[in-house]
């Protein structure tokens, strides 16, 4: 017992109990404030991630918007090219000459209307 008594006496008397629990704990303080800086530089990047992601993300719905719109177009510029197909054939099998062609003559008067329909439609978005 008395060997005992004499260690913890030579233990505590020396200070190194002290010393050892004063390192752990300051060395637990330092890998909590490591933790905590590399957390926040982790939030600031997450942060940063996000903000960047919810721009690109409303650059893509616009650029699907306008995708959808130049889908629209080409479709309506398909039929257009279908039907001038049509009539330059039909135009072709006519006898008369161009001027007094009524295939011709027709299909000047829909594109007239077409321009026309156009015109109206373009001014209404304007106002």
């Amino acid at each position: 017992m008395e060997l005992v008594s004499i260690l913890l006496n030579f233990l505590l008397a020396s200070g190194l109990a002290g010393t050892l629990v004063f390192f752990n704990s300051k060395r637990r303080r330092e890998r909590a404030a490591a933790d905590s800086a590399e957390l926040e530089n982790t939030e600031k990047v997450v942060a940063i991630q996000s903000e960047q992601i919810t721009r690109l993300d409303g650059r893509v719905e616009k650029l699907e918007e306008k995708v959808d719109k130049l889908e629209i177009i080409i479709e309506h510029k398909d039929v257009e090219i279908d039907r001038s197909r049509i009539i330059i054939r039909q135009a072709y099998k006519c006898e008369t000459p161009p001027e007094r062609c009524l295939v011709l003559i027709r299909r000047q008067q829909f594109i007239e209307q077409e321009q026309a329909a156009r015109a109206a439609a373009i001014e209404a978005e304007q106002n």
